[in-house]
């Protein structure tokens, strides 16, 4: 891996995980983990994330009011640019599929990617993201 590379990405993903935080603290929200999915391509680009606290398992659309579910996610979609930026930049190749996983409370973080480009075999980034949704939300009982 190039010199400054794993620092840079791993910095731009801390980025996003702040993003989700400033939601919770500009809303007066609570969550004790945070799942936040990013898909893109040369043609496609999602964000999207999932709160949980205790057994609620919240989507980032129903999580606060419409225009601070809005602007999280117009966010996020901004920098998923960023990102694919700073792959080119170093001239590496950089996945398609980001699942991150952040505790709040441990400040733990757990990354898990895919290179593949599975939308030209017509799987769609959001049934992608439903299915995780429906992981998270068996995980934690509902």
């Amino acid at each position: 891996m190039l010199q400054g590379f794993e620092d840079a990405f791993t910095d731009a993903q801390a980025r996003t995980i702040s993003l989700a935080l400033e939601l919770l603290e500009n809303n007066k929200k609570e969550a004790d983990m945070i799942y936040i999915y990013i898909y893109q391509d040369t043609s496609q680009k999602m964000f999207n994330a999932i709160f949980v606290k205790g057994k609620r398992v919240i989507p980032a659309g129903n999580f606060a009011d419409d225009e601070a579910s809005d602007e999280f996610l117009s966010i996020g979609i901004k920098d998923i640019d960023k990102l694919v930026e700073l792959c080119d930049m170093y001239q590496c190749k950089g996945p398609n599929e980001y699942k991150l996983e952040f505790d709040v409370a441990t400040h733990k973080f757990d990354a898990s990617y895919r290179y593949d480009n599975y939308t030209k075999s017509g799987i769609s980034p959001v049934s992608e993201f439903m299915s995780w949704y429906e992981e998270i939300k068996e995980k934690y009982g509902k």
